[in-house]
């Protein structure tokens, strides 16, 4: 068998151990919305949700790339100076938690008033950031957290970084709702969540130990500055990616009455699984991506790459059309009738997870140019800013979802660029652009057939849905099938991975016992 086809094997497992334990995971996300919106009014609603964007922000914007450069540092070293590289960065992380929670407690007793001088709501129509003063503490055992995946990816470890994200989801949907439903306020929450984040920091802890307890104590071959400036580049990144991802609901925060703010946070939720899907495969590929590029090997990375991409779309593609086409019923269930207004705002962020079926930055940080994702995350950035400002203006309040959506276009090219550069390939051989157009042209046909039975019939949210979801994902299923868009061995893949085959432990010699029927010669490098 050759390393390429190892390579895409091992990969393969490891991605679908990850998503796997995202659908866990989000599971108890899809519950929490639905539950919230029952418990709150909105304004409570919209209190909940600037805290948490308000956390998520100052948390991603510290973290400075470090679970990223993991990736990079650890694959290919010894088990001692792993652990060496593993315990420096749980060690930095720690200290930027120290920063977040100054930070948080800042944002906590001048936030209103800061917010009052910018927004022309008045009154009680401002979100109450007063909670961040206990939050301040969940980053301390949070951001090492944010580590786990990554390390334990790189350790080979998928199911265990599958079983950290269950836990931190449910920890994260439990700290929300058990205290609501027993009469709590947001503040109630904000104690609980302190609670999961001394609970994530004991495992952070317990897996060093558990990975590492054998490896003889030597010198950490890659400096705290070394990591720095590997990772400050993808540090640079993620606060850019966070404030881009964010900019738009913060817009209508400083715009818009609370009520408000909290229909458009409803539209902004993002498709469970579905989401997460592009970016756990690349999450699950950056070892051998890194190996290959290592090697000198670019093209067998990309390759590897843009056959995640075409498995990727045949999931992505179809279910996110299904909520472009049915925002309305999708709103309806999930928020109840009282949060109409954010169907189009739901329905553009679905347009927008349609195109988002790769993990664009992976590729670049395993050819080692993590700058040009720092570039990439300007230019969607400014893109976003150009777009929305106006479009609210001439919009109202749809309009900073239409920027979003986009400004990703031409953020597609300039990543497709980025990696012809680092792979020193034509700019044509990297995004599958044919396969992708042909997924998206079968499942149009479905979106037709959709459209046209919600035009012509009405029902109840739930059974229009369900018809909805049905013909689309139907067609999509029996065209893609016949015209060989779908293959065999993606049913088997789909069947296999149903019957939880993925969190079967791996016989490592099952790979060589498997008769190749037309095995081809490997090329000389």
């Amino acid at each position: 068998m050759s390393d390429a086809r190892q390579a895409a094997r091992k990969a393969s497992h490891a991605a679908g151990v990850l998503v796997l334990g995202n659908v866990l995971a989000t599971l108890a996300d899809v519950v929490v919305p639905l539950v919230i919106v029952r418990l709150l009014g909105k304004s409570d609603v919209a209190t909940l949700t600037a805290l948490l964007l308000v956390y998520n922000t100052i948390a991603l914007v510290l973290s400075t790339g470090f679970p990223q450069s993991i990736m990079y540092h650890l694959p290919g070293r010894p088990l001692a100076e792993r652990a060496a590289v593993a315990r420096r960065a749980a060690g930095a992380m720690f200290g930027l938690g120290v920063g977040a929670a100054l930070l948080l407690v800042a944002a906590g007793l001048h936030g209103r008033a800061l917010v009052g001088m910018i927004s022309p709501v008045e009154g009680d129509g401002l979100v109450d950031l007063g909670p961040l003063v206990i939050i301040a503490l969940v980053p301390l055992g949070d951001l090492p957290g944010r580590l786990m995946p990554n390390l334990l990816v790189a350790e080979d470890r998928p199911r265990g970084a599958a079983a950290y994200g269950v836990f931190r989801s449910l920890g994260l949907s439990l700290c929300t709702l058990l205290p609501l439903a027993l009469g709590g306020s947001v503040w109630t929450v904000a104690q609980c969540l302190v609670g999961l984040g001394v609970a994530q920091g004991l495992w952070v802890l317990a897996t060093l130990r558990s990975l590492y307890r054998r490896a003889p104590v030597v010198p950490c071959p890659v400096t705290l500055a070394e990591l720095v400036r590997f990772g400050l580049p993808l540090g640079l990144t993620d606060v850019v990616a966070i404030l881009n991802n964010s900019f738009d609901r913060f817009l209508i925060m400083l715009t818009f009455a609370d009520v408000i703010f909290a229909d458009y946070q409803a539209g902004a939720w993002q498709i469970p699984i579905i989401t997460r899907v592009p970016y756990v495969v690349g999450t699950a590929m950056a070892p051998q991506l890194v190996e290959l590029f290592r090697a000198g090997r670019a093209r067998a990375a990309i390759e590897l790459w843009r056959a995640s991409i075409e498995k990727v779309s045949l999931l992505v593609v179809p279910v996110a059309l299904v909520f472009v086409v049915g925002a309305e019923e999708v709103v309806e269930l999930l928020f109840t009738a009282q949060y109409a207004n954010a169907a189009p705002v739901l329905r553009w962020y679905s347009i927008l997870t349609v195109g988002r079926v790769a993990s664009f930055g992976s590729v670049i940080v395993a050819a080692g140019r993590p700058r040009m994702v720092f570039q990439a995350s300007v230019l969607s950035l400014l893109s976003n800013v150009v777009l929305s400002l106006p479009l609210l203006w001439g919009f109202g309040f749809v309009g900073p979802a239409m920027g979003t959506a986009l400004a990703f276009v031409p953020i597609v090219v300039f990543y497709t660029w980025c990696i012809a550069r680092a792979a020193q390939l034509p700019f044509g051989e990297i995004f599958p652009l044919v396969a992708y157009a042909r997924v998206v042209g079968v499942a149009l046909v479905g979106v037709a057939l959709a459209s046209a039975f919600k035009a012509s019939v009405e029902g109840s949210a739930a059974l229009m849905l369900g018809i909805e979801a049905a013909l689309l994902l139907g067609t999509f299923a029996g065209l893609g099938t016949a015209l060989g868009v779908i293959e065999r061995a993606d049913w088997r893949y789909v069947r296999g991975w149903l019957r939880l085959e993925p969190l079967a432990p791996r016989r490592p010699t099952e790979p060589e016992a498997e008769p190749e029927p037309e095995p081809e010669p490997e090329p000389e490098p």
